[in-house]
């Protein structure tokens, strides 16, 4: 990146930041019936723009001459920048599951190493040149310097963390919620957390070897820490945009309240009816609160019978009863000649990966196993 002006590696960063804002816009156009999630994801992008676009003119060497690098500018944004990263992923991954109120005193604490970074660097007048870890500083410059260096390359770690929980919370609210979850959604928000993972902590390394490689390795570090970042901004969008109507939907279940004794056994009643008479488990696309509405019941008074009586959530609960379905549409005659995937979606599961993945651990073999033996 400091060779001729818009070499190949300017150039991948130009177009990213470019892609960035173009996605940025088509985020907030597009429609959603929850828009807080879309917008999130959208000031994520614009983020990633800035810090492509200060990136390439602090290390561009042409442009290292401009008049902009000789002031706070550059590189103020670019470390507030980097700093508002982790905190803005960790708000989209909250937001698909609840709404987030972002300018609750709790949520603005997450603004405060950006706000740190931007007050240090412009009451020290820290410049472009100033900011590269080759510059030489000395006194009070030089500490602010590594300081802030330190905090960019290592605040971002708790943030993974914090959206791994996020993350987990999420699959949790969906498994009381909802009675099929599309698996392979969640496995993309996985490889995404994992792959910025990758990135934060291959951006460490680069910065801990600064100082202990040649200028060339240095460099080549930095290239491809940039490359990793064109390669997760469409990890991400691609999450963004294929976000199950499941994810896009997911209302916030009050917390389950004891039910009164002597309203359980008329609640259990309704329950079982709708199981074994009406076989509401049969319909596909069955969650918590369509459920509630057709028997009559509160969303959460059910999660608090399934959780005493039942010993179950809402996802466990009616994957068994299909499972059951399933192992007597496979063992009866007449319906002998139907194959495997057949029954799947007679038996109400949308999915086949969850159905084989519940069938072989209720029963213990495999539906074609099962229904050999019948």
């Amino acid at each position: 990146m400091k060779t001729n002006f818009l070499n190949i590696h300017d150039l991948v960063l130009v177009l990213t930041a470019l892609e960035c804002g173009v996605l940025a816009v088509l985020l907030n156009l597009l429609p959603a019936k929850h828009i807080q999630p879309r917008r999130i994801l959208a000031g994520f992008f614009v983020l990633i723009a800035l810090v492509l676009t200060t990136t390439l003119i602090v290390w561009n060497g042409d442009l290292k001459v401009a008049a902009i690098n000789h002031t706070p500018v550059v590189v103020t944004v670019l470390a507030a920048c980097l700093l508002l990263q982790g905190p803005v992923l960790y708000f989209y991954l909250r937001s698909l599951s609840q709404h987030v109120v972002l300018l609750r005193w709790r949520n603005l604490l997450h603004l405060a190493p950006a706000l740190v970074a931007v007050i240090l660097l412009v009451a020290f007048g820290i410049d472009s040149l100033e900011w590269q870890p080759a510059t030489e500083l000395t006194g009070v410059e030089n500490a602010v310097v590594a300081f802030l260096w330190a905090l960019v390359k290592l605040s971002p770690l708790g943030y993974i963390i914090a959206c791994v929980i996020a993350e987990y919370k999420l699959r949790e609210q969906l498994k009381h919620l909802y009675s099929d979850i599309a698996v392979s959604e969640l496995k993309l928000a996985d490889v995404v957390l994992a792959g910025f993972c990758l990135h934060w902590l291959w951006s460490l390394l680069a910065y801990l070897l600064e100082g202990l490689v040649s200028a060339s390795v240095s460099d080549t570090l930095g290239i491809i820490d940039n490359y990793l970042t064109v390669i997760l901004v469409n990890g991400l969008f691609v999450f963004g945009l294929i976000n199950t109507r499941q994810l896009l939907s997911v209302h916030a279940v009050p917390v389950a309240k004891p039910v009164q004794p002597s309203k359980m056994d008329h609640k259990v009643q309704i329950i079982e009816k709708a199981i074994h008479e009406d076989k509401l488990f049969l319909e596909s696309n069955i969650n918590l609160e369509r459920f509630a509405e057709q028997i009559g019941l509160k969303p959460r008074d059910i999660s608090a019978i399934l959780k005493m009586h039942y010993q179950s959530n809402f996802f466990e609960f009616i994957n068994r009863y299909r499972v059951e379905e399933a192992k007597r549409l496979l063992v009866a005659p007449e319906f002998k000649d139907e194959t495997i995937l057949e029954i799947i979606y007679k038996s109400g599961f949308n999915s086949p990966s969850a159905f084989h993945r519940f069938f072989k651990r209720m029963v213990g073999i495999t539906p074609t196993e099962y229904r050999q033996k019948g």
